[in-house]
């Protein structure tokens, strides 16, 4: 499907085409899992040629940022399922050809419903440029002069293509932020279940450390992933630099996009904590089951030494020879019984001793 934006005053107006009529005064044009028909129909008004899904999902950088056929393409890997427990990531190609922005993806990012509903409301709420004029003071002659007026503020500017592309990546940097301040949260709940179960005095049960590590897996196979989409928005941010300056955008677009690429830095200083952090738990977690196998283990090998003379003193006194001394003698198992018990308490009381137990 094809939902297009006209500008319609200081609102953009959203239409969902029903055909392959594209009108003539769209600025931004967003295909959603197109069919070849609506591909070609973009590609006949545009006059370029729309990337396959297949090409989409190429990892060569040559593959993701190129200019063809008078068109800027970037491909970009986009988060989308946060809002469902389930986070993903999926490629979306962006194009400026002209006047035009071009979106092309085969997912339903929350960025993107974000981003169209504020554009739709009202174009300042979109993270686009306002233009602020300054008028002159009026100078006071006299007392009775009226004084000077404040400063009056321009109706916002039309949107471009330019500028609604960065306001889209806002958007979606943004989500990523979102993102990872969730799984941040996540890891801070597992180091405090991990660390307030090993205050305990019982052992934690196998299905509680499977469970840890399925959460610590979960987490870390997030954070692999938040970087890979970081890595291919860093890589997105100097290739838009270039395009913007030759499609000779405004200063304030460009230094917004700066701002991208400074926070793009900071969100890859923050994913390698996260990444370094998920290691930690996974450490702390295997050698949490390591202590517990080594205190399960040691309680057996207590157990062991300790029924060893009982097992003992009960072999001698269970041999049937026709000479034994305390065969017939009345006191015989009473007294077997006490030195089986003796020898076994004893040993007890040596470990405790030596604080093994």
């Amino acid at each position: 499907m094809i939902d297009v934006y006209q500008l319609d005053g200081m609102r953009a107006r959203a239409t969902r085409l029903q055909g392959t009529a594209i009108p003539p005064d769209a600025i931004w044009i967003d295909l959603i899992s197109p069919t070849r028909e609506e591909e070609a129909a973009v590609e006949r008004f545009c006059g370029l040629e729309v990337p396959t899904r297949e090409e989409m999902r190429e990892i060569e950088v040559s593959s993701r940022l190129y200019s063809e056929d008078g068109g800027d393409f970037m491909t970009a890997s986009v988060v989308y399922g946060l809002d469902s427990g389930m986070p993903m990531f999926a490629p979306v190609t962006f194009i400026l050809v002209g006047g035009r922005l071009v979106t092309l993806r085969y997912t339903e990012p929350k960025s993107f419903a974000i981003f169209s509903g504020k554009l739709c409301r009202d174009l300042s709420e979109a993270g686009l440029p306002k233009a602020i004029a300054t008028e002159a003071p009026l100078i006071v002659e006299s007392e009775e002069a009226e004084p000077p007026r404040a400063p009056n503020a321009t109706r916002a500017k039309a949107p471009t293509a330019d500028t609604i592309l960065i306001g889209l990546l806002e958007t979606v940097i943004d989500r990523v932020a979102d993102m990872m301040e969730t799984i941040a949260a996540d890891l801070d709940r597992i180091a405090a279940d991990i660390f307030t179960a090993s205050r305990g005095k019982a052992p934690i049960a196998t299905h509680e450390f499977k469970s840890l590590l399925r959460r610590i897996g979960a987490a870390g196979d997030l954070s692999s992933r938040t970087r890979e989409s970081l890595a291919t928005l860093d890589r997105m941010m100097p290739f838009l630099q270039i395009v913007l300056i030759g499609r000779k955008a405004p200063k304030e677009a460009r230094a917004r996009t700066k701002a991208m690429v400074r926070d793009l830095h900071s969100l890859n200083d923050f994913v390698a904590f996260l990444s370094n952090k998920t290691t930690f738990l996974l450490d702390t977690t295997v050698g949490m089951i390591s202590i517990e196998q080594n205190a399960i283990i040691k309680i057996f090998s207590v157990a062991a030494v300790g029924f060893m003379p009982p097992t003992l003193v009960a072999s001698i006194y269970g041999m049937n020879f026709e000479h034994m001394p305390e065969l017939k003698w009345a006191l015989g198992y009473p007294m077997a019984l006490g030195v089986m018990l003796l020898s076994a308490v004893l040993p007890l009381i040596f470990f405790r001793y030596k604080r093994w137990l």
